[in-house]
């Protein structure tokens, strides 16, 4: 049976190998499925019939867990094809403050625009959709409220390039917005001159900037999509000035390729009033950036990141999207499983509990829908995810289980290939999965006894004679 190496990118880590990729996993997954066949996985088709009767099960191997920092996630519009973005920032009271700021072009939509004789600036208005469906953290009018701050670019943003969340440009230090406010609602409309349209965030920019706009209609700035992002190279949007107290604050997913996200200037000129030009972001490089600051954070946690000699086990770990936080996960003893003979895996089912004390929050921060699980490799990367994903979703589990507030893995193969020799015990990493889009946090029990919410790793097997 061929041990299959899929790799797959961090909407998650650097390593990526381009939407190839995608055709490749879909192609070495189906190679997989054919020529092994679910005994083979599991390791019963090597089996005497009489072994088949010697299952034995067991849940006490030993666990070690520690939580550590992410690296960086990519973030640009070439990875992440629904065409959102994150955005806001709030202080949550375990893990510190979080901000996701956007750095986007705006697009010409048109050559050579006509804003007839002596245009005049009324107003700049910049909108972008968000899901009301998906707002992490507070949704109170008295804690929901933000500050938007919006900046131009001094440079370039190319959507040949790509882009990671601790990725940052030169920008201006004017804010084209003044510190406007933000209060995401959870309603499914909002009233845009005295129409219904989707909630959006709508930002009123300094007329000086519109006027700038329309004053270059002449002079060759405006005639192409190349020459306007030469001029006007793009804004990053942030609520990282927001005065936030601890538990306050939000993040919002953009919805970036709407239609109704986009920059529209309104002005008159001598011939007409109320017009308007319209530039749309949905067609334009972008990425997503974060940013943590872990420095006042809970006791436990700052044990495990900000330590320079951090313990080793440890009884509560934790997990945060947006390039934030990761579990790494040992089985620092698994190798005595073979001690006496070999063992054939009929199943390894990795069990991680939500820590549910109100010392947590938990009721307030939601956890991910779904989890994912990387192998660490010889040289310390971890970019594999572990080869039981490639089995599909219901048989590698991951998803949470809002009744009894827990995830769980099949690692079966992983767990096996490692008894078999064909893999080093390297351990693995617990990720958020669609980190990029996602503003989750998770407090779960780690691998040491003592917690109330330990970590198992049950383990059905067979001796092999």
């Amino acid at each position: 049976m061929i041990l299959n190496k899929i790799r797959i990118p961090q909407v998650l880590s650097r390593t990526f190998f381009g939407t190839k990729f995608f055709i490749v996993l879909a192609t070495l997954s189906t190679i997989s499925l054919s020529s092994c066949d679910k005994a083979s996985i599991l390791g019963l088709d090597v089996q005497p019939e009489d072994d088949l009767l010697n299952v034995a099960y067991s849940d006490t191997t030993s666990i070690r867990t520690r939580t550590v920092k992410e690296d960086s996630l990519r973030t640009d519009e070439t990875l992440l094809f629904t065409g959102d973005a994150m955005f806001g920032k709030y202080v949550d009271p375990i893990f510190g403050q979080s901000i996701a700021s956007v750095y986007t072009q705006v697009r010409l939509p048109s050559s050579n625009p006509d804003f007839g004789v002596n245009p005049i600036i009324d107003s700049v208005v910049l909108a972008m959709v968000y899901d009301p469906t998906y707002i992490y953290g507070d949704t109170t009018s008295t804690l929901a409220t933000q500050t938007v701050n919006v900046y131009q670019l001094f440079e370039d943003i190319s959507q040949t390039s790509n882009y990671y969340s601790n990725q940052t440009f030169i920008k201006s230090s004017f804010d084209l917005a003044g510190s406007q406010s933000f209060v995401p609602a959870v309603s499914d409309s909002v009233t845009v001159t005295g129409e219904k349209e989707k909630p959006q965030l709508r930002v009123r920019l300094s007329n000086i900037f519109g006027t700038t706009i329309l004053n270059n209609e002449n002079t060759g700035n405006l005639e192409s999509t190349t020459a306007f992002n030469s001029f006007m190279k793009g804004l990053y949007i942030t609520a990282e000035n927001s005065s936030l107290t601890s538990g306050a604050g939000n993040i919002v997913r953009l919805k970036m390729i709407d239609a109704k996200t986009r920059l529209s200037v309104y002005y008159h000129n001598n011939a007409e009033d109320s017009l308007k030009y319209e530039f749309p972001l949905s067609n334009s490089a972008r990425f997503s950036h974060f940013k943590h600051d872990y420095t006042s954070v809970n006791s436990l946690l700052d044990n495990q990141i900000n330590n320079a000699s951090p313990a080793l086990q440890n009884a509560t770990v934790f997990v945060q999207a947006n390039a934030g936080l990761k579990t790494k996960i040992e089985f620092p003893h698994l190798l005595h499983w073979v001690d006496s003979g070999a063992v054939s895996i009929n199943k390894a089912e990795l069990v991680i509990r939500i820590d549910t004390s109100a010392t947590f929050e938990y009721s307030k921060y939601q956890p991910a829908a779904n989890l994912l699980l990387f192998q660490i490799n010889d040289d310390s990367t971890s970019n594999i995810l572990v080869p039981d994903y490639n089995e599909g979703s219901n048989y590698f589990g991951g998803s949470y289980s809002s009744t009894t507030k827990e995830y769980r893995f099949n690692i079966s193969r992983y767990i096996q290939q490692i008894l078999a020799g064909n893999r080093n015990n390297n351990g693995i990493y617990l990720i958020t999965q669609n980190g990029a889009v996602t503003a989750s946090r998770l407090v779960i029990g780690g691998g040491d006894a003592s917690s109330a919410f330990q970590m198992k790793l049950n383990i059905t097997y067979t001796k092999l004679h």
